[in-house]
């Protein structure tokens, strides 16, 4: 349980599914096939970046209090 939540094996999957998502955003963003004008291209690509560390850390603290390390 974390934060009143209680950690399943769907939850950790999902988690791991939007962080897929987000990392496909970045890379498609990155390589200009899904593209934005001028300085707007880099303000989104940084937030995605941050979007996908916040996340990624997220779920791997979900996959830690699911495996029972921490509780």
């Amino acid at each position: 349980m974390l934060l009143g939540i209680r950690i399943t094996s769907t939850l950790v999957m999902y988690g791991g599914l939007l962080v897929f998502v987000l990392f496909l955003f970045q890379v498609l963003q990155g390589s200009r096939i899904i593209r934005f004008k001028g300085r707007l291209h880099m303000k989104v690509h940084r937030a995605s970046a941050y979007a996908t560390l916040a996340v990624a850390a997220a779920h791997g603290l979900m996959a830690l209090v699911y495996l029972g390390v921490f509780r």
